[in-house]
C-alpha cells in the first residue's frame, strides 16, 4: 500500500500584519526636547515632524534580522552566537528604519557639561532588548540590555544637550511587540537639581519570519522522502514528523532561500506520516 504523507500548515513565531503609518521614514529620533523649563521625550520625523511616543511605533522588518556573531563580547546583547538578533543599525541600511537619539531647544549652559542622559526604566516584551554603539572596528559598547534586569542607574545613554545627534544599534532578541520606557534626566549647571522627563512609552514592532510553505512529498526510489520547503531567506526551518499527531520528532532542517529547496527526508514505514515545518 502506498504511504500517505500529508503536510500540517507551518508555523512561525510572528508575523507583522500591519505596517504603521511612517514607520519607514528613512530618519526618526528618539528626541529630548526642553520647553517651559521641563524636559520632554517625543519622536521627531525629519520628513513629517514631531510626534508623541504614542502615535508612532517603530517598526524592525524582517531585514533586521541577522546571525549573531561569533563573538563573546556580543552574547550578553544578542545572546549565544548561532542565534539571531533583530538589529536596526547604527548605521544607515536601506529598507530598514535609521532611527537615531537627539535633542532639541535646549540652550547651551543650562545643563552640566551639556549633557542629558537617557535612561531605560522599564520593558514589555518577548525577548532581550539592547541598546549599544560599535567601534570603527566592530567592538560593542553597551549602554542598555535587559539581559541582567533593567537599573536605570546602569542602563543609560549620554547625548549632547546643544543640539544632540547620535546613532545606536537597537537589538531585539524575539520577533513580537517591545513596550520600552525612557525618561531623560539633566542636572542644571547654575543649581545642581535634577530634571526629569516623564517616563515615556516607545513602542517597536519586530517583523518574524513569514510562515514556510510545505510542497507536496514525493518518494524517490530508494524510498526516501523529498519535501520541498519554502521559507524567508536565512530563516532557519525544522522539519518534525509524526505518526499521530501527538508527537514530534526532529528528522532535518534548512535555511529559507524564498524560493523551494527540496529536503530528503529518512524512508518512513509507518502506513501514514505527517510532516510540519517550525521557525525559530
Amino acid at each position: 500500500m502506498r504511504r500517505s504523507l500529508p503536510i500540517l500548515p507551518a508555523t512561525a513565531a510572528w508575523l507583522v500584519s500591519l505596517l504603521p503609518l511612517g514607520s519607514l521614514r528613512a530618519h526618526v529620533h528618539v528626541q529630548v526636547g526642553y520647553a517651559a523649563e521641563a524636559l520632554d521625550l517625543h519622536v521627531l520625523d525629519y520628513e513629517s515632524g514631531r510626534f508623541t511616543a504614542a502615535e508612532y511605533p517603530f517598526y524592525v522588518a524582517i531585514a533586521a534580522r541577522q546571525p549573531v556573531p561569533a563573538d563573546p563580547r556580543f552574547e550578553p546583547l544578542l545572546g549565544p552566537s548561532g542565534g539571531s538578533a533583530w538589529i536596526l543599525p547604527q548605521n544607515e541600511v536601506e529598507g530598514l528604519l535609521n532611527l537615531g537619539l537627539g535633542t532639541s531647544g535646549i540652550p547651551a549652559g543650562l545643563f552640566a557639561a551639556d549633557r542629558i542622559r537617557l535612561t531605560l526604566e522599564r520593558m514589555e516584551g518577548p525577548g532581550r532588548f539592547s541598546l549599544f554603539t560599535t567601534s570603527a572596528f566592530g567592538a560593542p559598547t553597551a549602554h542598555m540590555t535587559t539581559a541582567d534586569g533593567i537599573d536605570p542607574t546602569r542602563d543609560f545613554i549620554v547625548i549632547p544637550a546643544v543640539n544632540g545627534h547620535i546613532h545606536v544599534n537597537w537589538a531585539f532578541t524575539q520577533p513580537g511587540t517591545y513596550n520600552i520606557d525612557f525618561t531623560a534626566i539633566g542636572s542644571l549647571a547654575a543649581t545642581g537639581q535634577t530634571l526629569r522627563s516623564l517616563p515615556t512609552r516607545y513602542t517597536f514592532l519586530v517583523e518574524g519570519p513569514e510562515a514556510p510553505t510545505l510542497r507536496a512529498p514525493r518518494i524517490l526510489p530508494d524510498s526516501r522522502i523529498e519535501l520541498p520547503v519554502r521559507a524567508t531567506l536565512g530563516a532557519r526551518v525544522r522539519i518534525q514528523s509524526s505518526d499521530d499527531l501527538l508527537g514530534w520528532t526532529h528528522v532535518a532542517e534548512t535555511i529559507g532561500t524564498g524560493a523551494d529547496v527540496p529536503v530528503v527526508l529518512p524512508a518512513s514505514n509507518q502506513p501514514q506520516t505527517f510532516f510540519r515545518a517550525v521557525i525559530d
